[in-house]
């Protein structure tokens, strides 16, 4: 690290050398009468905007820290921000310097966290000085001809990387490129930064140093810019040429006591102050949020045994859907008040919440503003995907965007027959299974794990790879929850079904299948079990969900997300395979705050479940 600060130093030192060249000439004299003329009212307006540029600089630690989920109070990443650019751009050696004092004045984080944050605060800035400037020289006339083709294509790069966080392509997964809002806020925080310090120092220009604003402060982000890639401390050298170069037409004494007076009240001063506030050390009562601030996302390690908090919400929800909770990509939403109220996870641009709330008792519009603080924490927008119709109306009276998305089919087993017309179907593939030899039975405990292992690596070869997110995974830790029917041909698994189970309903899960297993095996399977449900007394077995045929008024971006699901899940072969079983139906929504954000959801969702077809199959235990 200490070599790598070599090329800094011989940079600066080779900048300083330049600057005292060009100003050996120059009159001191001068300097020094046109730093007088500066007047007190000017100090002091100087010093307003430091403050204001101040401020937004402790904001980006503030949203890093939301980014991330740190834990720390945004009050304190803030303070610790503003702390250690105000020394950083003082002394030097930026992510290090910034680094170890974010680690003082936080200390329940780590050293490698402090300099992770540091890492992210610099290239967020960065990327957004890049956009700014690029912005202000395609605004402001300037006299380098090159300017506005350098300023085309960082506004080209600053397009593409907004699109890469929209559409996160899998080659792009290792990048975790922020989403949208936050960029937002990156470049609006950017904005106002420069912005303020580039006015602070056109409020200390000297009489006889007129400049127009806006020329002004294009060139003080160019010659930031400049001093930022030096690595000198306060960009010396290089941003003192640079605003000598942008402004010709200016005497370069008045010019040199205006650099003079800014560096004096937004360096020195703020580096005075920050050294003060870190030999004093951390506020103590800001350091950590309080343990029960609003709703939480607490990841959920996939593992065979569950602590036994979430093995209860998942036997005491509404859905056995919340069997989910067991494969390790969904997270247990808590509400404000530390209660499990639903599943969900980050995703993109959006806080995906799976299902209905794991406890009917909760109130939905209550849940729906902590759902909407939980996304906002993380520059996220909540969306409801295969919500029920209680959930879904509850999100259309708080004023959100509601889509009809899917259909759930469910029987009550205790009354289920095969007669009917509307099982004519069904009846024929039984009767195809019956003729094939097909015996089915429910699997003990000794599971034949290497067939089924073999049947499910045939299933994922055929179709790419497991679906991820909201769609059942072959997983032998699984197993011990679910109910396992296996079919048989001459003694041989041919295929196997498996369902969540909990004290509400059964719920379809896998279906897996030999590819040359005979017509009717999947159906004899779940007969069996629908009927086996009906001997123990269980009054609804969901079919789950299959995607619905696209709608009048959908946003487009929605409509492809849909047709995506469709492809991906083989929605045709399964609505034929549930509608042989003559279901009730219920309808599913997808609902989020605004159309945008909706349309951005069903993409993230879409994307979720296509992120294990592509990855390709679970680690298998063998």
């Amino acid at each position: 690290m200490a070599l790598r600060q070599l090329l800094p130093f011989g940079l600066t030192l080779g900048l300083v050398i330049l600057l005292w060249q060009r100003i050996e000439g120059l009159d001191v004299a001068y300097i020094y009468a046109s730093l007088k003329t500066v007047s007190l009212s000017q100090w002091f307006g100087a010093a307003v905007f430091s403050t204001i540029s101040f401020w937004a600089l402790g904001r980006y630690d503030g949203v890093v820290h939301r980014l991330i989920g740190t834990g720390v109070s945004i009050k304190a990443a803030e303070r610790s921000g503003i702390t250690s650019i105000a020394l950083s751009q003082t002394v030097g050696l930026g992510v290090v310097s910034s680094a170890f004092v974010r680690w003082r004045m936080l200390p329940d984080l780590s050293l490698i966290q402090a300099v992770r944050i540091s890492a992210i605060v610099a290239v967020s800035f960065l990327s957004a000085w890049a956009v700014v400037a690029a912005l202000i020289v395609l605004t402001v006339p300037m006299t380098t001809p090159w300017a506005d083709w350098i300023a085309w294509l960082v506004l080209a790069v600053a397009g593409m990387f907004s699109a890469l966080s929209v559409l996160r392509p899998s080659f792009m997964m290792a990048l975790h490129i922020p989403p949208l809002k936050a960029m937002g806020a990156f470049l609006a925080l950017a904005l106002i930064d420069t912005a303020a310090a580039g006015i602070a120092l056109w409020m200390v220009m000297p009489e006889g140093c007129d400049v127009a604003l806006l020329p002004l402060i294009a060139a003080y982000l160019l010659a930031l810019g400049a001093g930022l890639i030096s690595s000198a401390p306060g960009g010396m050298g290089a941003f003192e040429l640079t605003l000598l170069a942008l402004l010709p037409t200016l005497e370069a004494e008045p010019l040199l006591a205006a650099i003079l007076a800014f560096r004096t009240i937004y360096y020195a001063v703020p580096a005075v102050l920050a050294a003060l506030v870190v030999i004093r050390g951390p506020n103590k009562r800001r350091l950590a949020a309080g343990p029960h601030e609003g709703a939480k996302l607490r990841p959920i390690k996939s593992a065979p045994t569950l602590p036994p908090h979430i093995a209860k919400t998942i036997t005491d929800a509404p859905r056995a859907e919340a069997g989910l909770l067991r494969q390790g990509r969904l997270s247990l939403i808590t509400s404000d008040q530390g209660v499990a109220a639903a599943m969900g996870a980050s995703s993109g641009q959006s806080l995906l919440v799976l299902s209905d709330p794991l406890a009917q008792k909760l109130d939905h519009t209550s849940l729906l503003r902590s759902l909407k603080a939980l996304a906002n924490q993380s520059f996220l927008s909540p969306f409801l995907y295969k919500a029920g119709g209680r959930w879904a109306v509850a999100a259309r009276h708080a004023g959100w965007q509601v889509l009809p998305i899917a259909r759930e089919g469910w029987i009550d087993p205790t009354g289920f027959t095969l007669s009917g017309s509307d099982k004519r179907q069904l009846r024929r593939k039984l009767r195809q299974a019956e003729t094939a030899g097909i015996e089915i039975r429910e699997a003990g405990a000794d599971l034949p794990l290497p067939q089924m292992q073999r049947i499910a690596d045939n299933w994922c070869s055929l179709r790419g790879g497991e679906r991820g997110f909201s769609m059942g995974q072959w997983h032998p830790d699984h197993l011990p929850h679910a109910r396992v029917y296996l079919a048989r041909q001459n003694h041989d698994v041919i295929g196997f079904l498996t369902l969540h189970e909990n004290a509400s309903e059964q719920a379809l899960d896998l279906m897996r299948m030999c590819a040359d297993a005979p017509d009717g095996t999947m159906h004899a399977l779940l007969v069996f079990a629908i009927a086996q449900a009906g001997r123990e007394g269980c009054t609804r077995l969901s079919l789950a969900a299959v995607p619905l045929e696209g709608q009048m008024d959908e946003p487009w971006l929605f409509h492809r997300a849909r047709l995506k699901l469709d492809q991906i899940t083989g929605a045709a072969g399964l609505r034929q395979f549930k509608t042989s079983f003559a279901p009730r139906w219920e309808t599913l929504y997808a609902a989020a705050p605004s159309r945008i954000a909706l349309a951005l959801g069903a993409l993230d969702v879409t994307r979720e479940i296509c992120r294990k077809a592509e990855a390709g199959v679970l680690s298998k235990h063998r």
